[in-house]
């Protein structure tokens, strides 16, 4: 027996994250179901009818998405929504895939109760509202049957009262062979709003009230004796439209078996009704911005595919839309905002296409729009422009002027051969083009995406197995003092040799890494090493104890929760001095959440480790955060170095970096020095280290260590000479 409460399932393998999710929803009153592998969730699902299924990503044996297959493989549970509840980052093809595996919906670990309760209560309510739905269709069952059974016991003399009794709730007529209402129920002005008389002194009576997109099928039911049933609308008295069910039986002659006419028994469905549209609505339509969900956006571009393939249309565009930098909203402001953020952008974006065009939310914050009956390529560029105008204008929510820009990639079909699906991942890809170049921005879908796409999923999947087979090793490239040639010290930089491709840019596999998540095992593995050749160094050439070595942190590294727990295992396991080692954090990754660095970098600086702000100038620092970042060093991007002497305006800015990092009482390192005529105008800016092809080029471990032990310095043209370090 069921306890009456709606039921939910949570799959996770963690036990305290099922006690978590089961304390958020316990004010719901649910019946709160719980698994801790696949197989089991799997189980649960084929002998329960659940409301919703909250299923972890990451879990041993069946991962989340093999579940969500299995489920959607089964007849039993293919209509059981599914919200992966996950610690993956939606900017990984992982979200896609999620969508692609028919999930309505993402939670990102940590969850918030809000967010969560939010998403649960609407399909909580659809569950609610089916059952209700079923239980309205069971009833009307019954009571058809129960007349039929009924009237095969009444005598013919009792007919014209019994089979249409005055107290019936619903609206019975007696209607002749003739066509004339012999009875009408008191119950029809209840419904109608008209008393019985109206309809019997007028048998066409009934069809005026008629809505008049159905007054046709009314007609044709009436006269065919086959059908027996029928939903059709009218207009009351009040003006008001309702649904109503009718029956129809014939009453036959007990004696000649001739026939008495027909019964029509006639129930308000209006609530009934209303609830199917809802539900009809709810399962096409995105609950919070009320547009086109995934599955009526394939729907309908499948459908313009076909008429395309019968040549019917000229042709049809997509447009993929991603907000930049929503995370920074839901962070900042939170979800609710967030929420109220994506709906204001659904209603520009509608307000930007035509009335033949479809808006759709695919999932988080991105959007895609079907454009159909295009004429040529340029009506859906001016679409896509509109739209991107659109997005830059400031947003006000809750009293916040929210500033943001959208990337949008778009393509064109033409011939209908390509599927939906497909479709939909080559405007993906060109979106993920404009992402790429600058945000802000759209790009057209063309081949060579398709071919750089193809591409760079082949570069991932050789990263991986790159990691597993230790394919990196370390190149280290020395700093040097521009006052009197000494080695201050190394940046430490990663290379990688691939057994086909040979030696693998930095510039090519350093995004895949950052975008897939990867580049955090592989920065571990890093400042790891770097570590233990460093100590290895100072062991073993006493004067090495001065030295230091830059260690870079990605942007995702220095987001980490646990990252000066990293550091510190990295240091405390190889032995070497915190103060030798000095970690290299860019400029916008550190100002990506100001507060959050300064308690980062402080805990970090208690234990000695240092710091240097790598590529300054390329991003945009707060002088008052950079007053409270306990830095040593800031590092003038290569791109100023590099036209120096030809541009006074470049000259002039890094002048104003090194004034800037000494009056902050802190040394700067220029990177990208070539030519010994550089190395001079730093020198005499007060520039204190510089690094770059005029000293050299990045190197192996053994012939960093030959410097470190040779002691060798660098002259005023670059080239080492031998002498006291």
């Amino acid at each position: 027996m069921g306890s009456g409460k709606t039921p939910i399932l949570a799959v996770d393998d963690e036990r305290m994250n099922l006690r978590l999710l089961q304390g958020m929803l316990k004010p719901f009153g649910l019946e709160f179901l719980s698994a801790q592998s696949g197989l089991e969730a799997l189980s649960i699902a084929k002998s329960r009818d659940l409301a919703l299924i909250l299923l972890d990503v990451m879990m041993p044996g069946m991962d989340g998405f093999q579940v969500a297959e299995a489920l959607r493989g089964d007849p039993v549970t293919r209509h059981i929504p599914i919200i992966f509840v996950t610690a993956i980052n939606k900017e990984q093809k992982h979200v896609f895939r999620g969508y692609e595996l028919g999930a309505v919906d993402y939670l990102f670990k940590p969850v918030e109760a809000e967010v969560l309760c939010g998403k649960v209560r609407v399909f909580v309510e659809l569950h609610r509202q089916r059952q209700a739905l079923e239980e309205a269709s069971r009833q009307l069952l019954r009571s058809v049957e129960e007349l039929r059974v009924s009237k095969a016991a009444l005598e013919e003399s009792e007919l014209r009262y019994r089979t249409v009794a005055d107290y019936n709730h619903d609206w019975e007529s007696w209607i002749g062979p003739d066509g004339r209402a012999l009875y009408v129920s008191p119950s029809c002005e209840r419904i109608s709003g008209y008393p019985p008389g109206v309809f019997q002194e007028d048998s066409e009576f009934l069809h005026t009230i008629v809505a008049p997109d159905d007054r046709d099928t009314i007609r044709r039911f009436l006269g065919d004796s086959r059908a027996e049933t029928l939903d059709f609308r009218i207009r009351n008295r009040d003006g008001e439209q309702r649904w109503l069910n009718v029956v129809r039986r014939e009453i036959p002659g007990r004696e000649n078996g001739g026939s008495l006419g027909w019964r029509l028994s006639m129930r308000d469905i209006t609530a009934r009704k209303e609830a199917e549209l809802q539900l009809r609505h709810l399962a096409l339509h995105d609950p919070l911005t009320g547009l086109a969900n995934r599955t009526l956006l394939l729907d309908r571009t499948s459908l313009a595919l076909e008429r395309l393939k019968r040549g019917r249309k000229n042709m049809a565009g997509l447009v993929f839309l991603d907000l930049d930098r929503f995370k920074v909203v839901n962070d900042s402001l939170g979800h609710a905002r967030g929420d109220l953020l994506l709906v204001e952008v659904a209603r520009r974006i509608q307000a930007c296409v035509r009335g033949v065009d479809l808006v759709a939310r695919f999932g988080g914050d991105e959007f895609i729009l079907l454009l159909e009956e295009l004429e040529s390529p340029r009506e859906a560029i001016h679409v896509a422009k509109r739209v991107r105008d659109a997005m830059r204008k400031p947003f006000v929510i809750d009293g916040h002027e929210i500033t943001t820009s959208a990337s949008l990639g778009l393509v064109l079909a033409v011939d209908g051969d390509v599927g939906a699906e497909e479709l939909i991942r080559h405007a993906n890809i060109a979106m993920y083009k404009a992402k790429e170049s600058g945000k802000n921005r759209f790009h057209v879908f063309n081949e060579r995406m398709l071919e750089q796409a193809v591409a760079a999923l082949r570069l991932e999947n050789d990263l991986r197995r790159a990691i597993r087979r230790g394919e990196f090793h370390l190149a280290f490239q020395p700093i040097v003092s521009l006052g009197d040639g000494r080695l201050g010290g190394f940046e430490t930089l990663l290379r990688w040799n691939h057994p086909r491709r040979g030696a693998v840019s930095p510039a090519d596999f350093i995004p895949v890494a950052e975008e897939t998540g990867m580049i955090i095992e592989l920065g571990q593995w890093v400042l790891d090493q770097a570590c233990g050749v460093m100590r290895r160094w100072q062991q073993a050439n006493s004067h090495a104890g001065n030295l230091s070595l830059a260690v870079n942190v990605s942007a995702r590294q220095f987001a980490k929760s646990g990252l000066a727990d990293d550091v510190l295992r990295a240091v405390g396991v190889s032995g070497l001095a915190p103060e030798s080692l000095k970690l290299e954090i860019t400029e916008t990754a550190i100002m990506d959440n100001p507060r959050n660095s300064v308690q980062k970098l402080h805990r970090l600086r208690q234990d000695g480790i240092r710091f240097s702000i790598d590529d300054f100038g390329t991003g945009y620092s707060s002088l008052g955060y950079l007053q409270k970042f306990p830095l040593d060093d800031l590092k003038i991007d290569l791109s100023f170095v590099r036209v120096m002497e030809s541009s006074a305006e470049n000259l002039e800015i890094v002048r104003t970096i090194i004034g800037l990092a000494h009056n902050l009482g802190l040394s700067v390192v220029a990177e990208g020095i070539e030519s010994a005529a550089q190395r001079n105008i730093l020198a005499e800016l007060g520039c204190e280290y510089g690094q770059g092809y005029l000293f050299s080029r990045a190197v192996p471990e053994a012939e960093a260590e030959a410097w470190v032990r040779s002691g060798e310095r660098f002259s005023e043209a670059g080239r080492p000479r031998t002498g006291n370090a």
